[in-house]
């Protein structure tokens, strides 16, 4: 079996109202007696993986921290299903955790060793996850009863980000210089490479950093800049996009889709600091990009992977 249920992992940090540090490389320390899922369901949560092994958790509205989820190796990219609950890419565990909106115990563990996971995202329309990993994408069907379904393409040999469409369609990338892109139809048995157009003729996609759904279209994490693209039967067309006015934020982001079947309102990123040498976490308003709307700054190290997990 593929799943192991009931993998124990522990809160090491709660906040009630005061601050963390915002020091770098410090774990932080115990400062609440519990963290309650139930006192969290109706609050949007921002999950962030960091650097010293950590994924923070935070209130999205009022950026304060609510907790920290410990024992992981290298946690990277995550990604959120339609009931809210979190998954953790573990590249150094082979593994993928999963966690209920504001749980603080893992809930199902796919493993997926002996490949790297960098990153997931859920098939809305079956609850199937897939994950981007060293050289394939790894389907598992919902609730991991069952032994994933991995897909390779020769054209883009590892893969780097992905994302499911509302109509259960994937798309994924590989991240690299230049960065080649696949598709996988809903139901398909195969990935197809496609040709993913740009801005202007002759452009040349590199290093994109993530690939998200914004609720109505794909969006390719690229330099500041969230690149809106749709894909219809097979075939790519550029859209437009939206610019986060810093030069010095990165991908992948987090998208924040308030309810099912609506667009977009809100973009996180990871923003280089220079003032203090480390990455802070900044949201913007999307589709316009005007912000940033707010920072955070306390309890990172190094912070990489973002999701939003919107509240119950």
């Amino acid at each position: 079996m593929n799943s192991l249920k009931g993998t124990a992992f522990f809160v090491a940090a709660f906040v009630t109202g005061c601050a963390a540090s915002s020091v770098p490389g410090i774990p932080l320390q115990s400062l609440a007696p519990s963290w309650s899922a139930a006192a969290l369901a109706k609050d949007d949560l921002v999950y962030i993986t960091n650097g010293n092994e950590e994924v923070t958790v935070y209130n999205l509205e009022t950026q304060k921290l609510v907790g920290v989820l410990t024992n992981f190796t290298k946690p990277m990219g995550e990604c959120v299903d339609a009931s809210g609950n979190i998954y953790i890419a573990d590249a150094g565990a082979n593994t993928v955790v999963e966690y209920a909106h504001g749980g603080s115990k893992a809930i199902e563990t796919f493993d997926d060793s002996p490949d790297t996971p960098y990153t997931c995202t859920v098939d809305p329309t079956t609850g199937n996850l897939a994950v981007a990993n060293n050289d394939n994408i790894a389907i598992w069907p919902k609730g991991g009863s069952g032994k994933a379904t991995r897909y390779t393409d020769s054209a883009l040999g590892s893969f780097d980000g992905c994302a499911y469409d509302t109509a259960g369609n994937l798309l994924t990338t590989n991240g690299a210089d230049p960065s080649a892109f696949a598709w996988l139809p809903h139901g398909g048995s195969q990935l197809d490479t496609i040709t993913m157009p740009g801005p202007k003729s002759g452009w040349q996609w590199y290093y994109v950093a993530g690939i998200q759904w914004d609720g109505r279209y794909f969006v390719l994490d690229f330099e500041s800049t969230a690149n809106r693209v749709t894909v219809l039967h097979g075939l790519a067309y550029y859209v437009g996009d939206t610019q986060l006015g810093n030069d010095d934020t990165y991908g992948p982001y987090a998208i924040y889709i308030p309810s099912p079947k609506s667009q977009s309102t809100q973009l996180l990123g990871r923003t280089y600091n220079e003032d203090v040498g480390y990455y802070d976490v900044e949201s913007f308003d999307y589709p316009s990009g005007s912000g940033p709307l707010f920072k955070i700054t306390h309890g990172l190290d190094t912070p990489f992977g973002l999701a939003v997990s919107p509240k119950n």
